[in-house]
């Protein structure tokens, strides 16, 4: 039956003493208080076929005995669009089976032939105003719907009346429902897909997108984003993109020596651990690695040495040119030790020295007070002198007064350039008030003492006085220091040095074919130019093969006459250039012209010369 979408109109039925309506034959009458019990049928009449097609039809239930046990009449329902009744079965057992259904047709007044029967179950309700129970009746069983796939096939039918109900979805929420079909089959329903109407168009579409809002995803839709989500269907803000010059995976754009930090990110210096001038930051070596820094060899309570590299080899000037310039600082156990004084005394001895001596600058000064700060600033041969402080590094920050300097013969030999050489009993040396702030270690617990600048690594021993933090006597601090054994390790350089453990690149190694004081490996002809360097040539400025750069000679080439009987023979010619001149002797002198005979042309030649001079 077909499920219709609202309620059809019930017929209020007349519960008296006597249920019958008009028309219908005169037995067709029902005393409901004869009965104790009753049920409801909610019905449609077919006739012919035509499911629901009158109102005022009229269906009556009848024992075996022909007693009328309801009524019920059709009346048309807007809503459904066919006509519909309801009636009431009486019976006075709880169940009956098999009563009997007849059918009075109000259109012609009369009883088609329904075979329909219809069990009574107590206070049940068969049908309903969306599926009734039909009550089939026929004039002509030959005349009817003649498919057996209709609802109202009629399998004695011959012709067919057009009458065929086919089975339909009465469910009003299916996309496939049929308005108002009595023969109802809810198995054929079609329901759209969730959250989807039945054209497959969302229900709610907030965006506009396409994209039902109960299936967004959100997330990142930009596909050069590092998170990018195919998945997603709203941008949700939460893309996150690689900061140049890093990929989404952590990996370089431009990595040209693959070692995994980037170009741009390169920081150039030493990378070696053990180099002097190592630097933790640097990811690129750039070959400034100085492996020759100083070892100190002992620690003397706590107290050391620390040579720094102030300004390397190079410059404009060629004084400077090979010339490093250092700085000698002593490291203190405290930031608040103070350095007061380097000297000979009580036995000890300051010395501090360099194979190639001292360069002082003739502006420069024996200590950094005396330097002009201006000319410290502008020049470098000033800048880089040699000079003596306690604590200050720069020239301003030190007035001559506050450093004392015991000079004498030491002083002047140090400003001429030799080795500071404070006896153990001399009490030389230069020292600052202990109250004075340049005294005082600092944060990096280290006071600088002397600026050396030499072309060979500096060494020696320190006698400094110490008062340490908290203390009120002072102590003796006795470090040295030398340098580590570099030179040249290459055992075929002039200048390899077989103590030497690192290569400092100093190496000097001969020109090829020579040894290392210039001379020739190889030298067979005793020339004084090596085999390997000799150029085999024409050395005759004469010759016209002649070589310049030739140093062994050759085969020369002399172009001329090579014929002895000519008149112009040369006999210094090994290649004839075809200008020979002979003398030749005719056994026909009269025949000028050469033809073979003396005729008048011959003649007429020599008149043509008569009268000019010979040459």
């Amino acid at each position: 039956m077909t499920k219709c979408c609202s309620r059809s109109a019930v017929m209020v039925l007349l519960l008296t003493s006597c249920l019958r309506f008009f028309g219908q034959p005169a037995d067709w009458n029902v005393v409901p208080s004869s009965f104790e019990f009753s049920m409801t049928v909610t019905f449609t009449i077919s006739i012919d076929g035509l499911v629901g097609a009158h109102d005022e039809n009229v269906a009556g239930v009848f024992d075996s005995n022909g007693a009328c046990r309801g009524l019920g009449v059709t009346n048309f329902s807007a809503a459904t669009g066919y006509f519909t009744g309801i009636m009431m079965i009486y019976s006075n057992e709880t169940s009956e089976l098999g009563l009997n259904i007849k059918i009075w047709d109000a259109e012609l007044d009369s009883l088609p032939t329904c075979s329909d029967q219809i069990d009574f179950l107590v206070n049940s309700i068969q049908g309903s105003l969306l599926n009734p129970t039909v009550f089939y009746g026929v004039y002509d069983p030959l005349v009817g719907c003649t498919d057996p796939e209709a609802c109202n096939y009629l399998i004695t039918a011959i012709t067919d009346n057009g009458s065929c109900i086919y089975p339909g979805c009465n469910n009003p929420d299916a996309c496939n429902y049929v308005e108002a079909s009595p023969c109802v089959d809810n198995s054929s329903c079609i329901f759209p897909q969730p959250f989807l109407d039945c054209d497959e168009n969302c229900l709610s579409d907030f965006d506009g997108d396409g994209i039902c809002d109960e299936f967004e995803i959100g997330g990142c839709t930009d596909s050069l984003a590092c998170n990018y989500s195919s998945e997603a269907t709203d941008e949700d803000c939460s893309c996150i993109f690689p900061i140049y010059p890093i990929d989404c995976n952590g990996n370089c754009y431009i990595d040209t020596d693959g070692d995994g930090v980037c170009d741009g990110d390169e920081v150039y210096g030493c990378d070696n651990i053990n180099a002097c001038n190592f630097s933790p930051d640097a990811t690129e070596d750039d070959g400034s690695c100085e492996l020759c820094c100083y070892t100190i060899l002992n620690v003397d309570n706590g107290y050391s040495v620390d040579i720094e590299i102030w300004s390397p080899q190079g410059s404009e000037f060629d004084l400077l040119s090979t010339q490093v310039t250092y700085r000698l600082y002593l490291i203190t156990n405290h930031p608040q030790d103070r350095v007061i004084a380097v000297e000979g005394s009580n036995g000890f001895t300051t010395a501090i020295g360099s194979n190639d001596g001292f360069y002082q600058s003739i502006d420069g000064a024996l200590s950094i007070a005396g330097i002009d700060s201006a000319q410290f600033i502008q020049d470098e041969l000033v800048r880089r002198d040699s000079w003596l402080t306690i604590g200050a590094e720069f020239p301003w920050e030190l007035n001559p007064g506050e450093l004392t300097i015991n000079s004498g013969v030491w002083s002047d030999l140090f400003e001429a350039g030799g080795t500071i050489f404070l006896g153990g009993s001399t009490g030389n040396g230069w020292s600052i008030d202990e109250g004075n702030p340049l005294a005082i270690a600092g944060s990096d617990q280290r006071i600088l003492l002397a600026q050396l600048t030499s072309s060979s690594p500096i060494e020696g021993q320190l006698n400094c006085t110490v008062i340490p933090h908290g203390e009120v006597d002072p102590i003796q601090i006795t470090p040295f220091f030398i340098p580590p054994p570099c030179g040249c390790t290459d055992i075929f350089a002039c200048n390899y040095n077989p103590l030497a453990v690192v290569d400092d690149g100093s190496c000097i190694n001969p020109e090829i074919g020579e040894d290392c004081v210039g001379q020739c490996i190889a030298d067979a002809d005793l020339d004084g130019i090596c085999d390997g360097d000799e150029v085999v040539g024409c050395t005759d400025i004469n010759a016209d093969n002649f070589d310049p750069n030739a140093t062994d000679s050759g085969f020369c080439i002399y172009f001329g006459c090579v014929y002895p009987d000519a008149l112009n023979f040369d006999f210094n010619a090994n290649f004839d250039n075809g200008a020979c001149d002979f003398l030749f002797v005719s056994s026909c002198p009269t025949d000028i012209n050469g033809d073979g005979i003396t005729a008048a042309s011959d003649i007429l030649e020599i008149l043509a010369t008569y009268g000019t001079p010979c040459e």
